[in-house]
């Protein structure tokens, strides 16, 4: 890990090329930590920014000591990291500016390279506690496919999912076990099957690490719908956002379809369609706690409302205030990410209306906060959010 904590008002990415005075008198007197015990030492590592905690295991032999023992993982796991961790995700070799919510601090995040074409080739990112996945394109124009612990930079590459080379249409979803060492990693694609003018074939792929392989969960030909770039898995079932280009009203061109992976119930995707809240905006899902939470901006209110799946029926449970999000809905394109309890929310349409800050959504306290984004540009960046976590391995 790489990484230098900045101000949150400052601007980010900094240069770390450029010299930096000392900060210490060096004439003056230093304390020495190494009378410390090791249960004293174990709670000042667990207060540093998360970006310090890897580089921190090579200051020593007694230091990486202490951050690999299981004694302080359990005080990671018992004290803040259950906050999840901002990421912007640059391109054309910005490194990636990180948010620490706990700290208030901006750092510089080197992520493990994904060996992709080019930024526009990443064509999504999925989380699930320590653990994100990334799909995209590789040198070659294959499909790509990885899973990563962005604190450990632990990285491993998954072989593509079977029939996806001529998908038009993609979503990316991940789930990890709290309670095994094991994930699941959801792929749904539309493509227009050849010989046909209208209509999309929608394929749902299905990875699992136990056993290392790809399972086609079903596939089925849909006159006039397809999925769009949105996607969570919540309780063992994939849900995704579903699109009609050809509608000719604009009511109803969005919802909701799920797939029951344990197939528990019926898989009749048109069966299980739920209408969004707002047909006309655009949104975002994610798993909060294994609720399905949908992030949306509100058609002529320039706001976004946050709800979250009972059953069949959404429930409103915020509104963003009216100053929050100026020209969202018109020019400016509603962005979103969340683990737990906190979702992150920014805006821009990647040219003219980059959002000046990022929005939070604390879901316990139904409490909304914003920090500013400083220079960061929103068109040159992709954004996601992690729980870290130094225990976890893809």
């Amino acid at each position: 890990m790489e990484g230098e904590t900045l101000p949150a008002d400052q601007d980010v990415p900094r240069d770390d090329n450029k010299p930096r005075e000392c900060e210490c008198n060096a004439e003056g007197s230093l304390v020495s930590t190494d009378w410390f015990p090791d249960d004293l030492l174990e709670q000042i590592l667990a207060c540093l920014p998360f970006a310090d905690l890897v580089r921190a295991g090579v200051v020593c032999t007694r230091w990486r000591r202490i951050t690999n023992s299981e004694t302080f993982r359990k005080k990671l796991l018992h004290g803040v990291s259950h906050r999840p961790r901002f990421v912007l995700h640059g391109f054309l070799g910005q490194p990636a500016c990180a948010y620490d919510p706990v700290h208030n601090v901006w750092c510089k995040l080197k992520l493990p390279r994904f060996e992709f074409r080019y930024y526009s080739s990443i064509l999504g990112f999925a989380s699930s506690t320590g653990l994100i996945c990334v799909y995209g394109k590789s040198e070659g124009g294959i499909d790509q496919l990885c899973v990563c612990n962005p604190l450990t930079r632990i990285c491993r590459h998954i072989a593509p999912a079977p029939s996806v080379e001529s998908q038009l249409f993609a979503t990316l979803a991940i789930s990890v076990s709290r309670t095994t060492p094991s994930y699941r990693v959801s792929l749904v694609t539309s493509k227009i099957p050849p010989g046909t003018q209208v209509g999309y074939e929608l394929s749902i792929h299905l990875y699992d690490s136990e056993t290392e392989m790809w399972k086609t969960c079903t596939t089925v030909y849909l006159r006039g719908w397809r999925c769009c770039a949105e996607s969570a898995i919540c309780d063992g079932v994939v849900y995704f956002l579903f699109f009609s280009p050809s509608t000719a009203s604009r009511e109803n061109r969005y919802g909701l379809v799920m797939y029951d992976l344990s197939g528990r119930c019926s898989n009749d995707l048109l069966a299980s369609f739920v209408p969004v809240p707002h047909p006309h905006g655009y949104g975002r899902l994610m798993n909060m706690k294994e609720k399905l939470v949908l992030v949306m901006d509100i058609d002529g209110y320039n706001g976004v409302g946050i709800w979250v799946l009972n059953g069949r029926e959404w429930h409103e449970i915020a509104r963003s205030p009216d100053d929050y999000f100026p020209g969202l809905g018109s020019n400016a394109r509603l962005r979103s990410c969340g683990l737990n309890d906190l979702i992150y929310i920014w805006s821009g349409d990647g040219h003219d209306h980059p959002s000046p800050y990022i929005a939070t959504f604390d879901m316990n306290q139904k409490q909304w906060s914003r920090n500013n984004l400083a220079t960061v540009p929103s068109q040159d960046y992709k954004g996601f959010c992690f729980e870290p976590q130094l225990d976890i391995v893809p």
